[in-house]
């Protein structure tokens, strides 16, 4: 009976332990996913300074800015961004303790050598440098947003999906050749390829101008508008775009 005892007690640590890596290797893979989005969200970014690359990172939500180097992309060496961001997975319910979250921090470098980046690629893994996240002075008043100029920017899709549907690279692309203030973030989300929202915010906005524009590009139609009160509500983001009816 003893012995039964002990090896049920060896099964039950090694599932344990086992359902322990698993949860870490997802939550590795959510945080390799996220900063995969934060090379997306910088995809055809025409900034040329380290310091308005680092700066324009650290705006993004949930990432950390640990170092940067080179001081600009004509540099041979380009400018790298170190990143950290936390990936997150479920772990399930044991004999020795309930569900919960595992959450792990990961490091990666960002590479900007002036050219317009990769979609969708995840840049490699480094050791988090010791210290604290940067900090970056805020950005000088941006120019307002003009309606008009971005709705002339985004591209013209009139094929659907069984040809060339909407693609988010070729929208944030679009964008980045009108060479955006810095304090302008553009954001994007993608409805598989029948859409996109497009979400441009700023911090700096001169009294009485709206610090949001938002557009959405489907086949045969590309929008750009100033949110109404009610959109505003909903958040100045990508997903309020998509999801409105213009």
């Amino acid at each position: 009976m003893r012995l039964t005892m002990i090896a049920v007690l060896a099964v039950t640590a090694l599932a344990a332990g086992c359902a322990d890596t698993t949860a870490e290797r997802n939550a590795a893979g959510d945080a390799r996913d996220k900063a995969m989005q934060v090379g997306n969200a910088m995809y055809g970014t025409r900034l040329v300074n380290a310091d308005d690359i680092g700066h324009h990172i650290a705006d993004l939500k949930d990432v950390e800015v640990l170092a940067v180097t080179g001081a600009g992309t004509g540099d041979p060496r380009g400018v790298r961004v170190t990143v950290r961001v936390s990936g997150v997975a479920q772990q399930g319910e044991g004999l020795f303790r309930g569900p919960g979250r595992v959450t792990v921090d990961r490091c990666f470098e960002l590479a900007f050598a002036g050219g317009p980046g990769e979609w969708n690629a995840v840049p490699p893994q480094t050791p988090c440098p010791p210290g604290t996240p940067l900090t970056f002075a805020p950005w000088a008043d941006a120019p307002s947003i003009s309606v008009a100029r971005i709705e002339r920017a985004l591209p013209k899709v009139n094929t659907l999906p069984s040809g060339r549907g909407v693609e988010e690279k070729d929208v944030r692309a679009a964008l980045a050749k009108l060479g955006l203030h810095p304090a302008i973030r553009v954001e994007t989300e993608a409805q598989s390829d029948f859409a996109v929202g497009v979400a441009l915010v700023t911090a700096t906005a001169a009294p009485g101008e709206s610090p949001c524009v938002l557009a959405r590009v489907v086949p045969g139609k590309a929008k750009a508008w100033l949110p109404s009160p009610a959109e505003l509500g909903k958040g100045c983001n990508a997903h309020t775009a998509l999801g409105t009816g213009r």
